[in-house]
Order: C-alpha cells, then structure tokens, then sequence
C-alpha cells in the first residue's frame, strides 16, 4: 500500500490553515506562514537512505554572546504507548484504534499513554506507522537548542535541518569567520588547530547561501587548504567548521523562529 495516503470528506467550515495542518499531518509535515505564503515542510529522510545534510551551520561566533542553550524534553512528554484512531473501511468506516506500545520505554518511564487521530486514515498499518514514529520521535528527539543570531543566519526555516559547531561540547574550537577565501584556500579569522581524528573536512557557506563540504588536504596557521575547489569562493565573514570522524556537528530540525 502506498505510505501515505488520505480519504476523508471535508464536511464542516473551518479555518483554512487548520484544514491545511490537517492534510499535513498525513505525511509528518508541518505548515508555517512565510514570505505570505503558507508553506510546508516534512520531517522525512532523503530517498536513497543516506543521511540529511544541513542547510546552514551556527558556531560560537555566529551567535549572540557565543551560548548555545540546551534543555532536554520533559519525560512526561514521552509517551510509552499510542492510541490511535482511524475510520475503518472494514466496519463502515467507523473508528477504530491501533495500540504501539514500546516495552522498553515502560519499564523505563512507566505507562504514559496517547491518543491521536490518523486525520483521513483508513489502514490500519498506516495508522500504525504514525504511532510508531511518534514514539521513537518522543523517545529520540530529546534535546532542544535555542539560540539567539544576526541577519546572517536567518538562512533556515521550519522544518529545515542546520548543524551546530559548539566548543562547549566539543572541547575544543571547531569553527568560526572566513577572513577571506578562494575556491580552494581559506584564511579563517583565528589560528586553526584541526581536531583530532581521520577524514578532516571542512564546511563553508558559499556566496549564494548554499552549504558546500570538502576534504582538508593542509593548515598552517590561519590558513586552510582543501583538496577539491568549492563551487564558488566561500563568503567572507561567513562561518566555517571543521569535522573528523572523532569530532562531528550536531543536527537538529529547526521547529520555530521568532524575532526580537
């Protein structure tokens, strides 16, 4: 059957933009007013398997007073088990429920139960597919970062996934300005010392906004040597971070903007 899919009538007047979350909770997507339009993003992986890449990247210098803020989800939050209603085509389209329940997460949190509704589902495996991707999205996406930035990292939106480069948790600096660039040399605002680990990389933000990765082939001093050319001449003044295999970026999805 296809993954996701809706049946459903729309019998009532109500607001537009709540009919429009409802449409897209149906594939785990989410709806935000930009650029005065409604836009819509989902929280899905690339096709093939392969991991997201980030859009953008946030380091120490990018951010105001340099402090990334952290704070964990409320364990009452993370539910152990999921009820989920659906209209079921076997009993003239009457409700019925599904239950995901995790063992695992009993015997660690107790019972904390929810119940949904799968808006315009009529399968039963369906309904079950977004109970169990509720529960392993309470039981993993644990951690919120909050952060406050400047015009030049208003490049994500809802739903986007960005990369955070903090010395706090890396234990060592990892990222910070591009002084000036070629497609192949950066010379970086403060004395670089490579972390520790094989399969050195190096990230910039290109002059278009856009994110490029290559390998680091030399450094010495301020300056940084890649083994392929970006695309284009990273932008000056943009953040730069560096990544080994002992030493990676956090991800995180992007759930909302406010401005100050």
């Amino acid at each position: 059957e296809p993954r996701f899919a809706i049946n459903t009538v729309i019998g009532n007047q109500i607001s537009a933009y709540k009919v429009l979350q409802n449409i897209a909770s149906v594939f785990r997507g989410m709806t935000y007013w930009a650029s005065n339009t409604v836009n819509v993003g989902a929280d899905h992986g690339n096709l093939d398997g392969s991991d997201i890449d980030p859009v953008h990247l946030y380091n120490n210098s990018s951010v105001i007073d340099g402090v990334f803020s952290y704070s964990g989800t409320s364990v009452k939050t993370r539910s152990t088990k999921i009820r989920v209603n659906f209209n079921d085509p076997n009993n003239n389209f009457k409700i019925d429920q599904v239950v995901i329940e995790d063992e695992s997460l009993t015997a660690k949190f107790g019972v904390q139960e929810k119940e949904i509704v799968a808006f315009g589902c009529t399968s039963k495996y369906q309904a079950q597919r977004m109970g169990q991707y509720i529960l392993k999205s309470e039981e993993l996406d644990a951690e919120i970062v909050t952060f406050s930035t400047g015009l030049d990292g208003l490049f994500v939106l809802p739903s986007q996934v960005f990369a955070v480069a903090d010395l706090m948790r890396a234990g060592q600096r990892t990222g910070g300005r591009v002084s000036s660039a070629t497609t192949t040399v950066i010379t970086t605002d403060q004395t670089v010392q490579l972390p520790s680990g094989n399969n050195k990389k190096l990230s910039c933000i290109l002059s278009d906004g856009t994110l490029e990765t290559r390998d680091i082939s030399d450094n010495s001093g301020t300056t940084i040597t890649v083994s392929s050319a970006f695309t284009s001449a990273p932008l000056a003044q943009s953040v730069y971070v560096i990544s080994t295999d002992s030493v990676q970026t956090q991800k995180f999805r992007c759930i909302n903007i406010t401005d100050n």
